[in-house]
């Protein structure tokens, strides 16, 4: 299970570049063509909190093994 959230956390970090890469910042930032870039950055963020919650809950689920 751990490696496939290591697998989505990358996937997730080349989105967040990728996307932070492909916006027109001299357009602006809520400006019509950067809509897709601002969805694509606010999903990236999501699933990195997502996965940085899986990672602290696998750490934890090991401590309690450790001491029970």
């Amino acid at each position: 299970m751990k490696t496939y959230i290591y697998i989505i956390t990358a996937i997730l970090v080349g989105a967040l570049g990728y996307n932070l890469y492909m916006m027109d910042y001299q357009a602006g930032l809520l400006a019509e063509e950067n809509f897709p870039m601002i969805i694509g950055l606010g999903a990236s963020v999501c699933g990195l909190i997502l996965a940085f919650v899986f990672f602290s809950f696998f750490k934890l689920q090991n401590n309690v093994k450790k001491v029970a």
